[in-house]
């Protein structure tokens, strides 16, 4: 584990390095897929990458059915996504979509860094989570650790708060992890039962499940942010 100074970082690893034990010269460049839907942030996550002979941009998606199909057809070693695309947060179902469609490791890349929204991005199987607001050099760091097999968690410059479990006890059932997304999507429980065609008593049930494994104690707990400033409503 490793907390860097200016920013929460969290770290596990066997870091591999870019020369192999044979000594036989350098891995290929981490293929990455750039899945964002804000053209300014896209591109510059493009010039920024393209910079780093070791990585090279692959492939780029605006929507979920387009990351998807992307992912499946040019088999990344990693996926960097948002927490929310095309205005709604779709990193839990396309995350968990992405992990079956290929091997890719997956870098949530998101100016969202509340407690609960790391936590739901390690439930939906992300390997790292990081902040837009860390340097260039510590998202290549993310991107290359992942890449080697680890887990990274960057909340950015200023985090003050605990660390959340990266890898939680006990992960959220596929309906948990629908009512989850449907929860930040703001439905109530009467509108979550009638699009899930399940009783509102099981809504109930399930969410006191949801946030007993993400070791919250009430449903504001969910949509508050953690910081004032970070929840801005992109990515």
């Amino acid at each position: 584990m490793i907390i860097g100074s200016t920013a929460e970082v969290v770290v596990r690893s066997s870091v591999r390095t870019g020369v192999d034990e044979g000594g036989e010269g350098m891995s290929p460049p981490i293929r990455v897929l750039l899945v964002e839907d804000h053209p300014v942030v896209l591109r510059g996550l493009q010039a920024m990458l393209r910079e780093h002979d070791d990585v090279a941009v692959v492939g780029e998606a605006g929507t979920a059915a387009e990351a998807l199909s992307q992912a499946s057809r040019l088999q990344p070693d990693v996926v960097v996504l948002p927490v929310r695309l095309g205005g709604i947060r779709a990193s839990i179902e396309l995350c968990r979509s992405i992990k079956t469609a290929c091997t890719a490791r997956v870098v949530v890349f998101t100016s969202f860094t509340r407690t609960v929204d790391v936590q739901m991005a390690m439930l939906a199987g992300a390997d790292a989570l990081v902040a837009k607001t860390v340097s260039a050099d510590a998202l290549l760091a993310a991107l290359r650790q992942v890449r080697a097999g680890g887990e990274v968690l960057d909340l950015g410059p200023g985090a003050d708060r605990p660390t959340p479990r990266l890898t939680p006890a006990e992960p959220l059932t596929d309906r948990e992890a629908q009512i989850l997304q449907l929860v930040l999507d703001g439905l109530t429980n009467p509108q979550m039962a009638q699009r899930l065609r399940i009783e509102v008593t099981t809504v109930r049930t399930h969410m006191r499940s949801i946030l007993r494994k993400l070791g919250l104690e009430s449903r504001r707990d969910l949509v508050q942010p953690a910081r004032p400033g970070l929840d801005t409503g992109e990515g």
